[in-house]
Order: C-alpha cells, then sequence, then structure tokens
C-alpha cells in the first residue's frame, strides 16, 4: 500500500459525527431521500418503511438522538427528515420543532429488522423512492427517486492494509500520513479537564450514547472507538511530542485492517476485537514489537476481554471502554 493510498483510505474512515452512528445512518437516509423531493413530507401525510439489520436496529434503539433526547428508530428518523446537513453529520444541524412534529405520531413509521450482517438500512417512502445503506454506515448503495436511479457514483476505495504494509508505512514516517492521524487527534471531542484518561474515555463515551451532541472524530464507523484511539493518542502526543506519531498511524492503519476482518457492527463489542486492539498494537511498535508479537496481540486481547457482547449503544459502553483500557494499560507509555 502507498502512503497515498493510506491517506485515502482513512480519509474515508475517519468521518466527524454528533450522536451515535446507528441512529445517524437512519437519519441519513430519510435526508438523502428528503433533499431528493421537491417538498418534504408533510407529517400528517408520510408513510415510510425502514427495513434494518438487527445489529443496527439494536444500536438505534438504545443510543439517545443528540437536541432530541430521545432514544429510539422514530428519533433518528424525525430527526433525519427535520435535518439541514448535507453530509453524515446529520444531528449536528436540524429543526426541533419539526422534528418534534415528526414524533407526536409513530403511526406513519414502520420498522422491521431483518437477518442481514453488519450495517444495512433500506428506508422506502414508496415503492419508486427509496434508498439503500449498506457495509459503510454513509454509503448509498442504492438511491431511486420516483423511479429514476440517482444513485451517486461508488468510491473505489483501496483494499484495506496488510499487517506488513502497516509496518512499512509507520516505519516510513510520511509527512501528509502522519499530519492525517495528529488531524484525527487534534480535532477529536476535547477532553474534560480535571479526569485522568480512563475517566475522560469512559465519560465520553457515556455522553455519546446518552445524547451529547459535540461531534466526534468516528472511525470505522464507530464514535467509542474514534475515542477509544483518540483520547489517549491526544495525551500521549502532549507527553512526548511527534515521536508517537509512528504509533499513531499504526493504530489507525490497524484498525482499519481488523474492521475488515470483523464486521463493523456485530454481537461482539468493537471496543474488544478492533479498537484495543489496534491501540495497543501501535505502542507495542513502538517498543519495536514484531509482526507475530502484533499477531499474538490481535488474538489475545479480544479472548482476554471476551465475553463481551454488545447490548446496544448505552451507557454501558462506558464500562467496556474502562475493561478494555484496563486490559492493555500495560502497553502505555506512561504508567496510567
Amino acid at each position: 500500500m502507498t502512503p497515498e493510498n493510506a491517506i485515502r483510505l482513512l480519509k474515508g474512515e475517519i468521518v466527524p459525527v454528533a450522536g451515535c452512528t446507528e441512529p445517524a445512518a437512519i437519519a441519513y437516509a430519510f435526508r438523502t431521500l428528503v433533499r431528493h423531493l421537491r417538498h418534504r413530507p408533510a407529517p400528517s401525510r408520510i408513510q415510510a418503511t425502514l427495513h434494518i439489520s438487527r445489529d443496527a436496529f439494536r444500536n438505534a434503539s438504545t443510543a439517545v438522538v443528540p437536541h432530541l433526547k430521545v432514544s429510539g428508530v422514530l428519533a433518528a428518523a424525525a430527526a433525519g427528515l427535520a435535518s439541514r446537513a448535507n453530509d453524515f453529520n446529520v444531528f449536528s444541524d436540524f429543526d426541533l420543532t419539526v422534528a418534534r412534529s415528526y414524533m407526536e405520531n409513530d403511526a406513519w413509521l414502520r420498522t422491521v429488522p431483518v437477518r442481514r450482517n453488519g450495517l444495512y438500512v433500506h428506508l422506502r417512502l414508496t415503492p419508486e423512492t427509496n434508498v439503500l445503506l449498506r457495509s459503510r454506515h454513509d454509503h448509498i448503495e442504492r438511491l431511486v427517486v420516483r423511479g429514476r436511479d440517482r444513485t451517486p457514483p461508488h468510491q473505489q476505495w483501496p483494499p484495506p492494509p496488510r499487517l506488513n504494509d502497516i509496518f512499512t508505512l509507520a516505519r516510513a514516517r510520511h509527512p501528509a500520513l502522519e499530519a492525517l492521524a495528529l488531524d484525527f487527534i487534534t480535532r477529536q471531542v476535547p477532553a474534560e479537564k480535571g479526569y485522568p484518561l480512563e475517566e475522560q474515555v469512559v465519560r465520553r463515551v457515556i455522553g455519546r450514547m446518552t445524547g451529547y451532541s459535540h461531534p466526534v472524530m468516528t472511525i470505522t464507523g464507530s464514535g467509542n472507538q474514534g475515542l477509544f484511539l483518540g483520547l489517549p493518542y491526544r495525551r500521549f502526543y502532549a507527553d512526548h511530542g511527534e515521536t508517537i506519531l509512528p504509533a499513531l498511524v499504526f493504530s489507525l492503519l490497524a484498525q482499519v485492517h481488523l474492521s475488515h476482518k470483523h464486521d463493523r457492527l456485530a454481537a461482539e463489542c468493537g471496543l474488544a476485537t478492533k479498537a484495543a486492539p489496534a491501540l495497543a498494537a501501535g505502542l507495542a511498535f513502538a517498543r519495536g514489537a514484531s509482526a507475530r508479537d502484533i499477531r499474538e496481540l490481535f488474538r489475545d486481547i479480544p479472548a482476554r476481554l471476551a465475553p463481551m457482547p454488545c447490548d446496544g449503544a448505552e451507557p454501558a459502553c462506558g464500562d467496556k471502554a474502562r475493561q478494555a483500557l484496563r486490559a492493555i494499560a500495560r502497553y502505555f507509555p506512561n504508567p496510567q
């Protein structure tokens, strides 16, 4: 993998988003269709059917939608209908009054959980007007408006990095790649002053699940995993400066690598299967770990954290973040 392809891949995987990404995907589907209609459907006239994978439904049912301070699929759909945003950060700008008008009656929305793996959101307003998101939270696989195919051109992403690629890229110290990695941690949601690192991560994860409205830098479709990687590395950068950047590049690419080995949404918590191994791998790399060491780490950390089932996007995610941080604390450059 070339540095240019690594940069392109990471730019596509790092996205600022307010709120949980599964309800955001539902809102994005509604916003996408509304943007292509002449007028937003009135609350008294709209009828919509939403087919959604069980994993996405689980998280969207429990996470609180920012500003509305209500959890559930209906709240996500209402915010999407009222959104003014033109990108995936749909909860960053929407009309609260309009959103609440759609929530006064839930009969217009039919939600059907389906047996699909990972992220799957298929919204139909009519048989001739529908949108399908699949795989990535912001990937519009199909868009049909009044019978016309309006699907945007699909991005051709580079293939995921192999472990040998990650070693090569992290060692090369490519300035643009390190600048992108640094941008990820400096733009991450600000830490709360007065709390140790572990509590900062836990509190920010809980805040996202309970409707915190400040955008976080997500990676591979997850804000919690973005926080888990971003906040520790920002602390390490403050303590060690640019010497920590190769480890950061390694962790970000390891996160992408592991996300292609596991579903982005699954029954197991991604903090255990992806973010914790990715964070530990970068820090182990900085200490001279070999490829064999990293492969063992990729197996060992999820095994030590298991079982860590995903029960939905809820405050308990903060406890899982705490467990995952403690499981890899020995890799940190400073005692925590």
